[in-house]
């Protein structure tokens, strides 16, 4: 009998020792997942683990399934709770595990991370929902080919402005100022000869009357960098596509500044704003929206008055070309659109096979997340509208 009393406490220890081995490894994982120690050479087992099959997701509410590697009793708990979990513990692998998250109201990113205990050890895994971002109010567009979609962060103010000739009203300009930047997102206007005017550059700066001169920065003289940094007033709708009095002098108004490198504003910025004037020289009308970026900008100048201004990271431009009756584009229309670092570039010159600047409208639209020329589908159909957009104008030899 004491002998198979042996056997059994033998046989009860050993199985102990099995199941603290078989959880007492840690697994090395991917996907968010922090390895726990190795697993007993002698009693080799699967490495205890806990895994999300989508490690970052977006601000909206969800759930997923998650993978849970052990092969002992385990637990699982939530570092927040915003992220629950339908089984906090059990036994063995398994993949029927769920979590659900919560709505990520803030602009920012957050994180939460599941820990799965088993035995003495432990392993995790971290999930990221990203931040709504700033809320966006849609105003009511007017229609103009050349307005991108008008959905404005908070704060933002859409302007536009007018001038009259011959008794006749006609837009000069439009855009969207980011009172929190001191620079506008985007600026838009049609161009043609009659629309460009003739005269002379004014030099006219001043405030714009739309905007509250406390919103916008003081700029009669150039911007103040910092460091080694230092910043021309470079137009976003350029002087020279505004050449009547009247036109002019609002193409000086501050709201139509941005700070640019000199090495940038006199270099292939320059380039692109005369290929844009030659490009409404051969068409009855060349709509064209220019704006920047400015999210991920570290870098920030300095007004007249020492207030900063958002120095942004890149440039960009499309246009959208009309010729009635011709037998080029999709029913008279074509499109182009231009990304620029802003930076210096040791080539001023943009060519077709400037593959890395020129791009279709549908390649901006998808590096700056803003729908543009959505009122060609409005005027022409969508099947119009996805065909200029789509179109790579680099194989296009009309714009070279």
């Amino acid at each position: 009998m004491k002998q198979i009393r042996y056997i059994l406490l033998f046989t009860a220890l050993a199985t102990t020792l099995l199941l603290v081995a078989a959880c007492g490894g840690g697994g090395g994982g991917s996907n968010g997942t922090t390895p726990s120690p190795k697993p007993d050479p002698v009693n080799p087992t699967t490495p205890a683990s806990v895994t999300f099959k989508q490690p970052s997701v977006e601000a909206a509410k969800g759930s997923q399934f998650i993978v849970i590697t052990a092969s002992g009793a385990w637990t699982l708990t939530s570092s927040q709770s915003w992220l629950k979990v339908s089984q906090s513990s059990g036994s063995g692998n398994t993949s029927t595990v769920s979590v659900s998250y919560e709505a990520n109201t803030s602009n920012d990113a957050r994180t939460a991370t599941l820990t799965l205990t088993c035995g003495g050890s432990s392993a995790t895994a971290t999930l990221t929902q990203k931040g709504a971002g700033p809320a966006t109010t849609t105003v009511t567009s007017p229609g103009w080919l050349e307005l991108p979609e008008l959905k404005l962060a908070s704060g933002h103010k859409f302007v536009y402005h007018q001038f009259t000739s011959s008794g006749k009203t006609g837009r000069c300009f439009s855009f969207d100022w980011s009172p929190s930047d001191l620079v506008a997102m985007w600026v838009a206007y049609p161009l043609n000869n009659s629309l460009k005017g003739s005269g002379n550059r004014t030099d006219a700066w001043g405030y714009d009357p739309d905007i509250v001169t406390a919103d916008q920065p003081t700029l009669f003289s150039a911007y103040k960098g910092s460091g080694s940094y230092s910043y021309d007033r470079g137009h976003q709708l350029p002087s020279a596509d505004r050449l009547s009095y009247q036109d002019n002098v609002m193409t000086f108004y501050f709201t139509n500044m941005t700070p640019q490198l000199n090495a940038f504003n006199g270099g292939i910025w320059a380039n692109a704003e005369t290929l844009v004037r030659n490009w409404a020289s051969k068409c009855d009308t060349l709509y064209v929206v220019t704006g920047c970026v400015v999210k991920g900008s570290t870098q920030k100048a300095y007004d007249n008055n020492n207030k900063a201004v958002t120095v942004p990271v890149a440039y960009w431009k499309a246009v959208l070309r009309y010729s009635n009756g011709s037998t080029l584009g999709y029913s008279g229309y074509m499109g182009l659109a231009m990304y620029f670092e802003h930076k210096g570039y040791s080539q001023n010159s943009i060519t077709s096979s400037s593959t890395s600047i020129v791009m279709s409208i549908d390649a901006l639209e998808a590096k700056i997340g803003i729908d543009l020329f959505p009122n060609l589908a409005t005027k022409m159909g969508q099947t119009v509208s996805n065909q200029v957009e789509a179109e790579d104008p680099t194989k296009n030899s009309y714009w070279w």
